[in-house]
């Protein structure tokens, strides 16, 4: 191989191998997230399953079980993580999160509830969530194909601060609809 080629490839190696500091964010989120779904419930009827394939939007599947029984409840999941603080909007009772057009392009399917997590991976933190089918509006449908970024906003209820029942609510009513 000429020295150029072997240049070329030992960069590709470096490009390929290096951990950035967003790869370590995301893998703290999903450790949170898991962890707070996975323990939720001391019979397991909330299971976090993490999507391995290529990240194309889609984190995770939360399951729901009923007494240990599949329910047929399931949810896709988008984990948006962050080292900030995450604060309220001052003007609104909203937390503000930013994503990619394409994360958002799953709003429009509607057979099968997707929900936003945004969790800072500073210990004890609370993380927001919410159905992106109800947080993305026909004004950010229109200008997906526009921008390289959309922000939606979440409701400060929708947290995790004192218990994640309405988070699996929202699984549960998205299915008795």
């Amino acid at each position: 191989m000429s020295t150029i080629g072997t240049r070329s490839a030992k960069y590709l190696n470096d490009l390929i191998m290096s951990r950035t500091p967003t790869h370590v964010i995301e893998t703290q989120s999903r450790d949170r997230i898991r962890k707070a779904i996975d323990d939720y419930y001391v019979n397991g009827d909330a299971l976090f399953r993490e999507i391995t394939e290529r990240d194309y939007g889609i984190d995770a599947i939360i399951e729901l079980f009923s007494g240990g029984n599949p329910t047929g409840q399931i949810a896709f999941v988008q984990i948006k993580g962050t080292q900030n603080t995450i604060s309220p909007l001052k003007a609104s009772p909203d937390v503000s999160c930013t994503i990619p057009p394409s994360n958002a392009e799953y709003a429009r399917q509607k057979r099968i509830p997707v929900i936003l997590i945004y969790v800072c991976v500073k210990k004890d933190e609370t993380f927001y969530y919410a159905r992106l089918q109800d947080i993305v509006t026909d004004a950010h449908v229109k200008k997906i194909d526009k921008q390289k970024s959309i922000t939606v906003r979440i409701p400060i209820n929708n947290s995790s601060a004192d218990s994640l029942e309405p988070l699996f609510s929202l699984i549960r009513d998205y299915y008795e609809c």
